[in-house]
């Protein structure tokens, strides 16, 4: 079984193949995730805290393919379920439900998922708490792709993250989030390898093994094949913010410059919020925990939005890829500037920028450490935003492109 080279259409239709190839397991091929088992006894309660909460599962043993060397590991063999038993614990419920509204909080759910993720990646290369090697660390969160307009407040919530494609040194890990027994989300996160003395240096990671149980093969081969397209799509959107607008893209700007009707100056829909890092927000690394800064960039998202749109009902269709550039040390200060960068009819593209601020001898280092791009969805028709300066212009027509490829997609 082979799929063609990369290609637009080619990507395109792994990423339905890999959606209708979702990996969901009936309830009698899995079985607890146990905490006492001596091999994970050491790794569960670093990532899940509130693992009382929780429910977690891993497949059976029938269903994995078991490595015989760890310089390999399977999908099977590290795949994790997580349930948020949101429809049954009323605690729970209250954390995850958005101010207002019958529904769960899109942050809350990508910093529970940046746990899971990670438990995944350490689980795959055979972390050793006693004795740690390697740190494995959230690189970045691509394509948070939602297949429902909202997720209700008072259903479970089950996510499914398993390891989907694997590099020299970097993990890709795929999660699928269901509930009502549908496909309501999917996204992939990728985590990287560093020696846990040297973080500069990379630190090799077992490599992936083809699955033999007839069930899994085909899905993971095909989510396999997408990591591998995935690679290669992310190094062209690369190439492609950099380049400087074409013909058609400047008309559009300079027609755009100089209109003056009811829109809103995009510096007018700015948002900011500064926040301390605390100890109680590091990871076992001893930075801050990228979910927790996640879910702040995804709730300040939201307020741009919801701020245009005059406090009517907006929601998030698309969360585009969250690179992490540096380590956030506990004691920074980060500071979140979101606003909105272009509208279309009832869509907004909406930036967070994550800067943090660092104070030593009295003086401050400011370094960019994260940026974040969501498309949202108002109730109501809303007003369009232009650019006044060439860097707002800039931003402007990125969040143009973010908007074609939100079409595309």
């Amino acid at each position: 079984m082979t799929l063609p080279k990369f290609s637009l259409l080619a990507n395109k239709l792994a990423q339905i193949r890999a959606k209708q190839l979702a990996l969901n397991f009936k309830e009698d091929q899995l079985k607890p995730l146990i905490l006492s088992d001596s091999k994970i006894n050491q790794l569960v309660p670093n990532f899940f805290t509130n693992q009382n909460n929780f429910e977690l599962y891993e497949l059976k043993d029938e269903y994995k393919t078991i490595p015989n060397s760890q310089n390999f590991n399977s999908t099977s063999n590290t795949f994790t379920q997580l349930k948020i038993p949101i429809g049954q614990n009323q605690k729970l419920r209250t954390q995850f439900t958005k101010l207002q509204t019958k529904y769960a909080r899109i942050g809350r759910l990508l910093e529970v998922l940046d746990l899971q993720v990670g438990f995944v990646g350490y689980k795959h290369s055979y972390a050793d708490f006693s004795n740690r090697l390697i740190t494995i660390a959230t690189l970045g969160v691509y394509d948070f792709l939602f297949y429902k307009q909202e997720f209700d407040y008072n259903k479970d919530i089950i996510m499914n993250s398993y390891v989907s494609y694997v590099g020299k040194s970097s993990i890709e890990i795929n999660s699928d989030l269901f509930q009502d027994n549908q496909l309501a989300a999917t996204v992939s996160f990728v985590m990287v390898s560093r020696n846990a003395e040297k973080y500069d240096q990379s630190q090799p990671v077992p490599q992936l093994l083809d699955e033999q149980h007839p069930d899994i093969k085909e899905s993971c081969f095909i989510r396999k094949q997408l990591g591998i397209l995935n690679q290669q799509r992310r190094i062209q959107e690369s190439k492609l913010q950099q380049e400087p607008p074409n013909q058609n893209e400047s008309r559009y700007l300079h027609d755009m410059m100089k209109k003056r009707d009811d829109s809103l100056f995009i510096s007018q829909t700015k948002l900011d919020k500064n926040i301390m890092m605390h100890t109680q927000d590091r990871n076992l690394h001893g930075k801050a925990f990228g979910g927790h800064i996640m879910k702040e960039i995804i709730e300040l998202g939201w307020l741009v939005g919801y701020k245009h749109a005059l406090g009517n009902d907006v929601y998030i269709i698309h969360i585009f890829d969250v690179t992490f550039l540096a380590p956030v040390a506990i004691g920074s200060i980060i500071n979140q500037s979101g606003k909105i960068c272009y509208v279309e009819d009832d869509i907004m593209i909406i930036q967070v920028q994550v800067d943090v601020h660092n104070y030593k001898d009295s003086k401050v280092t400011i370094l960019k450490t994260s940026e974040v791009y969501l498309a949202m969805k108002s109730s109501i028709p809303i007003k369009q935003v232009q650019p006044q300066t060439y860097e707002e212009a800039m931003l402007f027509l990125h969040g143009k492109r973010m908007m074609e490829k939100l079409k595309y997609d």
